[in-house]
């Protein structure tokens, strides 16, 4: 093989493996995927087919800090339908975006379960951020009613009007302050699938009584009438049917339907770092697909442009890392994906082990030298 011939097909090899790395990293290549959101033709609601988002108009403040309210009482209604699809992570049916608490209040799924996040109270007035859980509350089936109810007394959930569980912990006001967000996190890929028929929101904690009138009237679709309920501060009724707004039937924030999904706050290079036993596949997938890359472009750089061992390792790990950043940094803008600080480490040290791998093959080193040459 020809000096020439050989250094085409190192070259190629280096832009092949590069390309690839680009086209995993970058897939599905939708920075502006359309917002996977119908509304209902057989009732009021909406149904969020995965990368779908509704959020409010504007931030709003759902604690009723403007009434006469002086103690931390909030209640939320919400009558959705789970779909089939599971998903492996914990994915956001409702949460308020205040990013001022990042933790804040949300109701999430987790597999069957049912979870509501927030800052509370404990008993000793410490202030905690927790999560609430509802066993087999999101299993495929009829559509559920889910009520949260926070008070002096503590936190209770309550499933289709009947009390499952009371905790001794009192949601703080700043959980209710934010942009309403339904479908999906305010950040990550935490996507959800399902129906949702309504909500509502009380700056009190409504009684077991009312909850189990609540969930009658929201059976025979009578929940507009919940718009004179004393306390409530928004109702979503989802009557609209057609359009881009979702008008609130107990004061002014709207939600809004956007054209296109986009998260409303972009997550670049995670410093999460905390390693579980569901990573380990992307680690290992990480660095074995940044090592051939290492592997190919050590010799490329040793062979053809000459370079000492040292420098083409240098260059080629550097090359590596900048690859790897700038696919990141991408991933940041794409909603499917995420921007972590450890797939570029992953990935760098990938690309090391594949430049100490031809390096380290003596025998293979001389043989390319020997064609080359």
């Amino acid at each position: 093989m020809t000096e020439t011939r050989a250094g085409i097909v190192l070259g190629a090899l280096c832009v092949l493996t590069w390309l690839v790395l680009l086209g995993f990293g970058l897939w599905p290549f939708d920075f502006f995927p359309r917002n996977q959101i119908e509304w209902l033709q057989d009732r009021n609601g909406i149904h969020f087919g995965g990368y779908g988002e509704v959020y409010g108009a504007a931030v709003a403040d759902f604690s009723g800090s403007n009434t006469a309210q002086v103690t931390d009482s909030y209640s939320v209604e919400i009558w959705l339908h789970v779909w089939a699809k599971t998903y492996p992570q914990v994915s956001a049916i409702l949460s308020i975006d205040n990013p001022a608490t990042p933790a804040g209040f949300a109701i999430m799924r987790s597999g069957p379960d049912l979870l509501v996040r927030g800052r509370f109270l404990d008993e000793k007035n410490g202030l905690l951020t927790h999560k609430l859980w509802l066993d087999d509350a999101c299993l495929k089936g009829e559509p559920r009613f889910i009520t949260f109810t926070s008070g002096p007394n503590g936190s209770a959930l309550y499933l289709e009007g009947v009390l499952q569980k009371h905790y001794p912990l009192v949601l703080t006001s700043d959980n209710l302050v934010g942009r309403l967000l339904l479908g999906h996190s305010p950040t990550g890929n935490e996507a959800w699938t399902g129906d949702v028929f309504g909500i509502a929101i009380y700056d009190r904690a409504l009684t077991v009584h009312e909850v189990s009138e609540h969930y009658a009237d929201w059976k025979q679709t009578r929940i507009t009438d919940l718009a004179d309920e004393r306390g409530v501060v928004a109702l979503y009724t989802f009557n609209e049917r057609t359009g881009f707004v979702i008008h609130n039937r107990a004061g002014s924030t709207d939600l809004i339907i956007p054209k296109h999904f986009k998260l409303l706050h972009t997550t670049t290079l995670s410093p999460e770092l905390n390693i579980h036993r569901s990573d380990l596949h992307d680690i290992v997938v990480n660095i074995v697909g940044f090592a051939p890359f290492g592997f190919f472009g050590c010799a490329y750089l040793r062979h053809v442009r000459r370079l000492e061992k040292n420098q083409a390792a240098l260059t080629i790990i550097a090359l590596g890392a900048i690859t790897s950043l700038t696919i990141e940094l991408l991933q940041a803008h794409l909603p499917s994906r995420d921007s972590s600080l450890l797939d570029v480490i992953d990935n760098t040290l990938g690309t090391t082990l594949g430049a100490i791998a031809f390096l380290c093959s003596s025998g293979l080193d001389t043989k390319t030298r020997r064609i080359i040459d």
